[in-house]
C-alpha cells in the first residue's frame, strides 16, 4: 500500500487574512513549500500536543 492509499482528503475554508498569511509562510521558506505540506504539519503539531496534553489553546470557538 503506497502512503497516498493512506491518506484522506479534505477541505477547510479560511479568513482571508489567515489564508495570506500561510501563503506567505509557505512561499517565504527557501525552497518554497507548498500550502499542503504546511497544513499538515500544523495539523500534526496540533494533534502531537493534544496527545501529549501540552495543548493550551480552547478549541471551544
Amino acid at each position: 500500500m503506497s502512503r497516498t492509499d493512506k491518506k484522506r482528503r479534505f477541505s477547510i475554508s479560511l479568513e482571508v487574512d489567515d489564508y495570506d498569511a500561510l501563503r506567505a509562510l509557505a512561499e517565504g521558506h527557501r525552497p518554497p513549500l507548498s500550502l499542503q505540506y504546511v497544513v499538515n504539519v500544523a495539523v500534526k503539531d496540533l494533534l502531537e500536543k493534544h496527545a501529549a496534553r501540552q495543548l493550551t489553546l480552547p478549541l471551544d470557538k
